[in-house]
């Protein structure tokens, strides 16, 4: 049985509980999510100092993790912050939300548009595409103008507001599939099949599984990020 880390980046549980329900409608036998939340840190990673400020208390997560055993991480937010500096610290395969999804979505169709909660996401977003060489793959983003605050006082208005944005990125920009930078839940993935006319990428769903894949890898062939160049721990963490 193969344990793995996802790390919800913020000081509260209310994502949690949610988490655990996507995982068990995909997760595949012989994996097992271990779900944890910072005990201090912001209530959300819409700014870039939240981001910052989240970092070292994930980090101290990841590192538990590994030495009891976790087979891989995961980095619980779309922006994928901290995924380049966690990779240089660790040893296990650690997993970004965005990559993955957006990995997912180029082998669906050939252009993506992501459905984002505000216009202020956009820009670190559009950042990672490019740093991922998907910018080409992109056809657009798509605001609902919802933050975190909003998305958890009215979710069904949040989702509403993502099918609605979904199908005007369909007709208007050509997108052959629809990733959301928000993870949802099992009911609104079977929602978005009936009423989207492409696929949607969920992207906690790809994460998790693309966790599973690399966990897998890890721990049959050793398999996880190479230790040089752009990954290189520094050398006090080196064996």
């Amino acid at each position: 049985m193969a344990e793995i880390l996802w790390v919800n980046p913020v000081g509260s549980g209310d994502f949690d509980a949610d988490t655990v329900t996507l995982i068990d409608a995909v997760r595949a036998p012989g994996f097992t999510p271990r779900v944890r939340h910072l005990e201090q840190g912001p209530p959300h990673l819409e700014y870039h100092l939240y981001e910052h400020a989240a970092f070292g208390p994930m980090l101290a997560l990841m590192r538990e993790a590994e030495v009891e055993g976790c087979a891989a991480g995961i980095i619980g937010c779309f922006y994928d912050g901290g995924l380049r500096e966690a990779r240089e610290a660790l040893t296990i395969p650690i997993v970004g939300m965005g990559e993955a999804a957006m990995l997912l979505a180029a082998t669906l169709g050939h252009r993506f548009s992501i459905i984002v909660g505000r216009r202020k996401w956009i820009p670190k977003m559009e950042d990672n595409a490019v740093l991922l060489g998907m910018d080409r793959r992109l056809a657009s983003f798509r605001s609902v103008e919802m933050g975190m605050p909003e998305f958890l006082a009215d979710p069904d208005g949040f989702f509403d507001a993502t099918i609605d944005a979904g199908l005007r990125a369909v007709e208007h920009d050509g997108a052959e599939v629809i990733v959301l930078s928000e993870l949802t839940s099992p009911q609104f993935c079977e929602r978005a099949r009936r009423e989207l006319p492409v696929p949607m990428v969920d992207p906690g769903l790809a994460c998790w599984k693309w966790a599973e894949m690399m966990a897998d890898l890890y721990e049959r062939a050793g398999l996880s990020h190479v230790d040089g160049l752009g990954y290189e721990a520094p050398p006090e963490l080196r064996v």
